[in-house]
This record gives C-alpha cells, structure tokens and sequence, in this order.
C-alpha cells in the first residue's frame, strides 16, 4: 500500500472497467458493470465527487489539488477526503480503483465531476434508485430445444404480438438515458427474436453490459455480424452439458445438438468473439463436466460455468437435483482443472439448498446475510409481448404484472403504484402467516426484501414468509 500513499506523485487511478458511478439524485452511487454480479454502494457526497476525478490521467497529487478547487475546501480537508476514498475502494478482490497502468488504456470509465455534485442538504442515503439498474430481456419465449432441467414458462406469444425491435430502441435509449447499464437475456432463446443484431446494436451503441446465452446454431457469417457490430469483450454463451454427444443431446431433448452447439463455438472464436460455456449439471451428466471443460478450452472458450439443478416453477423434478457428494466430487474436478489453467477460467456454481436441513442458528445466520431481492429495486423484466415483471421467473400472469411497455415508458413502469404494490407488499396481504405479526415486518419488506419467486414456488402465493426465513413452514429443496 505504500505506492498508493498521496506522497507518490506518480501514482494514477482510475474507476475500475467492472464499476460505474451514477448520480441517483440525491445521491451517487457505485455499481457493478456485470451480468454476473449485482450490488452498488451509496457514497456520500464528498466521495461521490472525490471519485469523480480518479480519470487514469492525473496523478493523486493533482487529484487532491482539483478537489480542493472544486469543493472549495482546504487542502489539508482535500487529502483527507482523498485519503479516506483511496483507502475505502481500493481493497478487495475486484475493487472500485486499480492502478491504470495495470489496464488497458482506455478501458475504464471517465466522468465530470461536475456531474457528480450532491449538495449535501439534498443527501438522501437510503432512497429507492430512481431508475433500474439493470433490465432482464425476454424477446422471445420459445426456443428450438426441449432441455431436461428447463426452468423457462415458454409461455406461446404470436409473433405479431412481439416488441419490435423500434419499441426495443426506444425503451433501451430511456433506460441508458436514465442510467441503466446492464442487461441479461432471457427467455425462450433470444437468438429466435426476428431482429435480434438490430436488438443487439442497440445494446452495443448505448454500452450496455450484456451477456446472450443460447441453443441456436452460430453460423459463421453470423458470428462475423456479431464482431462487425462492436460486440467488444463481452461475453457470447452458449450452453452445452455434456461433451458426450449422445448424453448432449440427450439433455438439451435435441439430437445433433452437440455438433450445432461445436460449430457454434469455433464460429464464434473464429470471429474474434469471447466465448463462454454453460452447463446445468444433473446426476446424467455431472460425471461428464471435467471432459467437456477440458475440450471446451481446446476449442477456445474463455470460460466455462456448471451451475447445479435447480427448482422450477413448471416442469420439475426431484430426481435430477445433485447429491452433496455429487456437488463436491465436481466442486474439485473443477477447482483443479481451474488452478491448472492459466488462460481458462472454470467454475461450479452449486450447494444444496434444502431450509428444513438447518439448525434454527444456521437459518438466522443465512437470513442475516441474505442477498437483496432486486425486483423493483434495481430491475426488471420485459417479457416478448412488453409485459413487465419483477422476476423473469414468475409467471407471465397479470396478477404478478407491473406494467406494459407497449403503452407505457420503463420509468413509468418502475416510478408506478403498481410495482411498489407488489415490489413492496403491505402486511394486510399476509394474513394467517408468519409475516403477518411479525415485528421485523417493516424493515424486512422495506429494506433487502424477500423472494417472492420461491415464496409462490414453496407455498404457491407470494404473500407467504419466503422459504429461507427462520419464521417460514417447512419448503422443498431448491437446488
């Protein structure tokens, strides 16, 4: 850390390419630039500007002296703010500030700190964000493949019901305007959406992270479409589950898909494109993982991920969850194919998620250090049809719908009584549940959330306690 102390005049920082900053009126933020991770910190208003000026141009020295004209403060005041900031974001294993020189120049974002003034007397620190921060795609809702482990509705939508890709731009165009930065497909599989290189020019015009995962073939001309449009160094998924080509096809309900989805990668790496694998792991197939990540990096890929069954809504079965010993016997076939690869990342992303197996300490201890729930807080869903949801899991149903972009705008949609109606529920909905007496109720609702998704899976409402709350009936496994 001694580089990084304000007497090195030639230290430069800048803000990290995995984060962004956002003025959210009131306040600024930082937030992951991610398809894979989600989470923001609210700054205050001094940091929020000290950020601003960490250009990977200007050495900390010129940082401090630029703060202090800017906020008008001593210098003394300038370098303690400094001090703090550098020493607040410039730890952990993917920090908000890095060394530029340790980049690729250019490759991270710059801002006006100008932009991100907050006056403090307008500070609002625990403000519901003003826009989503990111958008769940669902252009389309049928996909060629039938897969085993499916968790999709696929509920039929006529294609002329379908968002055009004009409608797509324009409520792409407010969401950036607004500071969304973010998207994931999901579906159905977005590669049978009519117009999706126009969709996907959009998402690349507006710098949107974004991440297509599909069963599709690739053809070759495709793919170099897809690098003539500016993908850059996202990531293109493509899921394959065994490298076995019967059990391959087997699980994606599709014979010959195992050579489509190999020609669709050495497509892609043809190209120029980075190329992600993804596989759902069932006791059919997790014996096959290490093969097929081991071949998948012969071909290319940059990544590969195998995430364990899990629960779904529709077509489920209790037979194709792992085993724990399955789970560990592949956790470490893949951390050592991870460790000995240097130019190939390998993860297993999976743990048994059975509530009833916990002691009454462990449910409070996951309860305390829960995830967010992040429908209405900082995304949202659009389905094919323009429909909005706050989970791309809950049924395509009006009674879970919060709006309609086909006659309305996404910040209408996420500013409307009817999402907070349902993002936010009131403790009448819970009646003759643990939720409806209990004293948490308020700060629980109002401030993580709850799942709501597994809630309607566990109990069939979503005005029940979610499954992983300590005050829950017994549920299901999930995963």
């Amino acid at each position: 850390m001694a580089t990084l102390r304000l007497r090195a005049r030639d230290t430069v920082l800048c803000i990290s390419p995995s984060w962004r900053l956002r003025n959210d009126k009131g306040r600024v933020i930082a937030h992951k630039y991610s398809t894979d991770e989600t989470g923001w910190h609210v700054l205050t208003p001094e940091t929020g500007i000290a950020l601003a000026f960490f250009d990977g141009a200007s050495t900390l020295n010129s940082i401090a002296q630029q703060l202090q004209e800017a906020a008008d403060i001593s210098e003394l005041a300038a370098r303690r703010i400094l001090t703090r900031t550098v020493a607040a974001f410039i730890k952990g294993s993917d920090p908000v500030l890095c060394e530029a020189r340790n980049l690729v120049a250019g490759s991270w974002p710059v801002y006006r700190p100008e932009d991100m003034i907050v006056p403090p007397s307008l500070f609002e620190p625990d403000k519901r964000l003003d826009a989503p921060l990111s958008l769940v795609l669902m252009p389309f809702n049928q996909c060629r493949t039938d897969c085993l482990y499916c968790y999709a509705e696929r509920k039929p939508i006529p294609r002329r019901n379908l968002l055009s890709s004009e409608r797509w731009a324009e409520i792409l165009s407010e969401g950036a305007a607004a500071g969304t930065n973010i998207a994931v497909f999901s579906g159905g599989d977005p590669m049978l959406y009519p117009d999706i290189l126009e969709l996907l020019d959009v998402l690349i015009h507006f710098d949107y992270a974004f991440l297509v995962s599909t069963k599709s073939p690739v053809d070759a001309s495709f793919a170099k479409a897809l690098a003539a449009a500016g993908i850059g160094d996202r990531f293109f998924q493509i899921s394959l589950d065994a490298w076995n080509s019967d059990l391959a096809d087997f699980m994606a309900g599709q014979r010959g898909y195992h050579r489509t989805a190999v020609r669709s990668v050495e497509n892609l790496v043809a190209a120029g494109i980075r190329v992600r694998l993804n596989a759902v792991c069932t006791p059919h197939n997790y014996k096959d993982i290490p093969s097929l990540f081991e071949e998948a990096r012969h071909l290319g890929v940059a990544k590969a991920t195998a995430a364990g069954y899990g629960r779904s809504m529709y077509r489920h079965d209790d037979g194709k969850f792992l085993t724990p010993g399955q789970m560990d016997w592949l956790r470490n076939e893949i951390r050592q194919i991870d460790d000995r690869q240097e130019d190939f990342e390998a993860r297993f992303n999976g743990s048994v998620i059975d509530y009833n197996l916990e002691t009454t300490e462990e449910k409070w201890g996951r309860w305390s250090n829960r995830s967010s729930c992040s429908g209405g807080r900082s995304s949202l869903t659009i389905c094919a049809d323009g429909r909005v949801l706050l989970c791309e899991q809950m049924p395509q149903q009006d009674q879970y719908t919060v709006g309609n972009l086909r006659e309305q705008g996404l910040l209408e949609v996420w500013n409307s009584p009817r999402l907070r109606e349902l993002a936010f529920p009131g403790r009448e909905h819970f009646q003759s549940t643990a939720c409806e007496g209990c004293p948490e109720f308020d700060a629980c609702h109002g401030g993580l959330g709850y799942c709501f998704r597994d809630a309607l899976s566990a109990y069939g409402s979503v005005y029940q306690p979610p499954p992983n709350c300590p005050k829950a009936p017994p549920s299901p496994r999930f995963a």
